[in-house]
């Protein structure tokens, strides 16, 4: 990824290429991250180049207009934020008194759930057996039965500064870039320029700015390569293939002659999320009838368009806690503000006696194809239409339309947006029923 900029004719040219410093300074780190003395370098490389850019941009005061009330402003905003003012102090201990005081760590937490609600631990890296602690403390109980057949021990390496505690360090600062990068293009639009303009170097591709808090898409899950899951049923390490694939065009012909669907017209003119969920719903209902089936995937939008699509295949219900956390970071990365999530699902009353029986495994279970749409600004929409079967004959009853609601297998997507999750549709104990997808 590449924050661009010209160079001949920029008047903040210096401004932005400090910022870009930034940036490899800290994939620097992420390429030392288990190397201790190259990490050290590079972390603080950053974070001292971090506040050149705030000098660099004051020395072109003279060129932006009305400097001293815009800065001002954004001193203001900059000052109430701690991580900020910890970049500050950071800068000024490495300067004057030598380096900081980073310790590396291991941190570890049951995924059981779509929610961050499991155990967590941080203890010394070199106290790697500490994680299987936290494996002997899970009770034998309903909750305990759960997170032992549906749960995932995740275990990370992490930076910690002392000063900093509730912070990985390589995130701070990606954090703290953000902010930076905010400013500077803030800068920009001050002196009625176009702000540099985030760029896929593979692609070619342009992403807004904004909806990252300023961060790079390759400064989001950096966290993946130090990680470690564990599926706690059996205790071998969990792993996903991930295959990417070029949409095929010429394929689009046979897709009408086979189902009658027309990919041009797939998606809603309107772009609105609710309305695209209504006509690709229309289209999976014709693919499901024709074959019997129809697999989960989901379609990321942004400002209307469909930006991403994954197709995704647990095979265990614990894997969609850490796919869909997965799809989150994707999310974010690519700036998507909507995403569709089409599948076939399990429905069930929801049982008081056994507040954690999934779906699947209720008597009484339905099942149903879904779409479900959610979106960072807009309100959520659910259709479905049972399915029902008759020996080996399958049709679909009508569908029906439900707000106001979410599940909280989308709750990753929430806390990416940072908004709230609304009041569940099913999913968890509390639930007038609950679902799932298969």
């Amino acid at each position: 990824m590449a924050w661009d900029h010209d160079e001949n004719h920029c008047p903040l040219a210096a401004v932005d290429r400090r910022l870009s410093d930034v940036h490899r300074f800290w994939h620097q780190a992420e390429r030392a991250y288990f190397n201790p003395d190259e990490f050290r370098v590079s972390i603080q490389a950053a974070i001292q180049t971090a506040r050149q850019v705030s000098f660099v941009l004051q020395k072109h005061k003279t060129a932006i207009p009305d400097f001293d009330k815009w800065y001002g402003g954004w001193q203001e905003k900059l000052a109430a934020i701690p991580l900020m003012k910890w970049m500050v102090e950071a800068r000024n201990r490495i300067e004057k008194q030598g380096d900081l005081e980073a310790h590396s760590f291991i941190s570890a937490e049951i995924v059981a759930s779509h929610l961050d609600e499991g155990p967590k631990i941080q203890v010394p890296a070199k106290l790697s057996d500490a994680p299987l602690e936290l494996v002997k403390s899970i009770p034998d109980s309903m909750v305990g039965n759960h997170i032992k057949k549906d749960g995932v021990l995740r275990i990370r390496r992490r930076w910690i500064e002392n000063t900093l505690p509730d912070f990985e360090l390589l995130d701070a600062v990606a954090t703290a870039y953000g902010q930076l990068a905010q400013l500077v293009h803030s800068a920009h639009m001050q002196m009625g320029l176009l702000g540099p303009v985030t760029t896929n170097v593979d692609t070619g591709e342009q992403y807004p700015e904004g909806l990252r808090d300023g961060r790079l898409p390759c400064m989001i899950g950096h966290e993946d390569a130090r990680t470690l899951d564990v599926w706690l049923a059996n205790g071998q390490p969990l792993e996903f293939e991930e295959i990417r694939k070029e949409v095929n065009l010429t394929e689009a012909p046979e897709l009408k002659d086979r189902y009658g669907v027309d990919p041009a017209k797939m998606y809603a003119e309107n772009g609105k999320a609710q309305d695209h969920a209504r006509s690709l719903f229309a289209a999976a209902r014709m693919m499901f009838e024709k074959d019997g089936h129809h697999i989960t995937i989901a379609i990321l939008l942004r400002d209307g368009r469909p930006v991403g699509m994954r197709e995704l295949r647990p095979m265990e219900h614990g894997h969609k806690f850490i796919m869909m956390r997965a799809l989150a970071r994707e999310a974010q990365k690519i700036a998507a503000d909507a995403v569709v999530l089409i599948s076939e699902s399990w429905s069930a009353p929801a049982n008081p006696d056994k507040p954690y029986m999934r779906a699947v495994d209720s008597p009484d279970r339905k099942e149903f194809l879904t779409a479900t749409a959610v979106s960072r600004d807009g309100e959520p929409i659910l259709l479905r239409a049972e399915i029902l079967r008759d020996g080996k004959k399958v049709k679909l009853d009508e569908t029906r339309e439900e707000f106001d609601g979410a599940h909280f297998i989308f709750a990753p997507l929430y806390e990416v947006w940072k908004k709230p999750i609304p009041v569940q549709w099913g999913d968890m104990p509390t639930g007038i029923d609950r679902a799932e997808q298969k």
